[in-house]
């Protein structure tokens, strides 16, 4: 714990490893802050082996599906298109040729209508997505098919969360999915009330309580570049 009782509190609610990724990128920026993480999903593999025949390109909208992918295959040959620059990294870390759209799914859908890759167009994506991807690459033309290859498991948070809720000073919720989302709420309860909460985009907030909703701090632009500067006002006003 902080020797100051009114420093404030980072609650991540990320996925284990993408939580401590996001925890050392805020203090690399900010400098020392307390943290608390509580994943309210966790990442589950749903399938054991993936057939690549004839796919020409890898579409992934987040750094958990390329993880997963990197767990099922070796073959990392085939170009990646990437919703942003974190989930670009993670796709390089792996050694795929990865090129990133640096925004959302209507970024990265409308970099690979301009592009018009061709052939087989996999999306390798969780069970719970937004944005029907490849459907819209589909309808734009391209040959853009979607696969599921791991769940989002809602997870129990036990007692740790109702201790970091009652940390006695500012709680800042940073928030990237509406899933994740609307899960922080329900196991929140009333206590959520106290919190500040900053979101990855307007769908993310809009899956929040309206009370919380109308409060929540959007971030510049989807990203976690944004969402470390929109918890750095907070954490340094």
């Amino acid at each position: 714990m902080s020797d100051n009782a009114d420093a404030p509190l980072v609650l991540i609610t990320r996925p284990q490893d993408a939580a401590h990724r996001f925890a050392d990128e805020l203090r690399a920026a900010v400098g020392p802050v307390e943290v608390a993480i509580i994943p309210m999903l966790e990442i589950r593999p749903v399938v054991e082996s993936l057939d690549l025949d004839g796919v020409t390109a890898l579409i992934f909208t987040s750094a958990a599906g390329v993880e997963v992918f990197g767990t099922l295959t070796g073959d990392c040959s085939l170009p990646a298109w990437c919703v942003g620059d974190r989930t670009a990294e993670a796709a390089r870390e792996i050694g795929l040729k990865a090129t990133s759209a640096g925004g959302d799914a209507d970024a990265l859908v409308a970099l690979m209508a301009e592009a018009r890759p061709e052939g087989r167009l996999l999306h390798l994506s969780g069970m719970h997505t937004r944005g029907d991807v490849a459907g819209r690459l589909f309808e734009a033309g391209l040959r853009a098919e979607a696969r599921a290859i791991y769940d989002q498991v809602a997870t129990e948070p036990g007692s740790e969360l109702a201790t970091a809720l009652a940390h006695p000073g500012p709680v800042i919720v940073p928030l990237f999915s509406p899933r994740s989302a609307a899960l922080f709420a329900e196991a929140a309860g009333g206590a959520a009330a106290r919190t500040e909460i900053v979101a990855l985009s307007r769908a993310v907030a809009e899956a929040l309580p309206e009370g919380l909703a109308g409060r929540a701090r959007i971030a510049g632009s989807p990203d976690a570049p944004a969402m470390i500067r929109a918890l750095a006002a907070l954490i340094s006003p």
